[in-house]
């Protein structure tokens, strides 16, 4: 699929809040909720993850929801907006992720800490209720630092 043009403004400003809102949800206490923000039959790829369907990805964060020893900040950067048709964009980011383990709620020390880097390549449709929903997530790994 190739862009068909650009994206204006208050698009962009909508798509990069969907954005935040997953890294929000991902990493405070609300990652049984991330599968709102996909269409009924979204996917996310990447090493080790394939989930197709609300439902799989409902499923695995709930998982993540429930492993509170975990701690992880979603960060990205430097979008890229390609307008594919009149309802949906992809948008191309950088993207860090740090993870991180706690024991007994105590933090261990930063050389305990997992740093994923690389690029997530969004499809994200706009729906009938007007909201902006993920069609799809890749994530690229560029490269992996696990301490610990």
């Amino acid at each position: 699929m190739t862009g068909t043009g650009p994206v204006d403004v208050q698009t962009q400003r909508e798509l990069e809040a969907l954005l935040t809102e997953f890294a929000f949800r991902a990493d405070h206490g609300l990652a049984a909720t991330v599968h709102e923000l996909f269409i009924e039959d979204g996917s996310i790829r990447g090493p080790g993850l394939k989930m197709q369907g609300r439902g799989e990805i409902a499923e695995q964060f709930a998982g993540r929801a429930r492993d509170t020893v975990r701690v992880s900040r979603h960060l990205w950067s430097n979008p890229r907006f390609e307008k594919l048709d009149e309802h949906s964009c992809r948008v191309t980011t950088a993207v860090q992720t740090f993870i991180h383990r706690q024991a007994d709620g105590e933090t261990l020390p930063v050389a305990a800490c997992t740093l994923v880097v690389g690029d997530s390549i969004d499809v994200i449709e706009s729906c009938d209720d007007g909201r902006w929903r993920f069609r799809s997530r890749e994530l690229v790994v560029m490269f992996r630092v696990e301490r610990g």
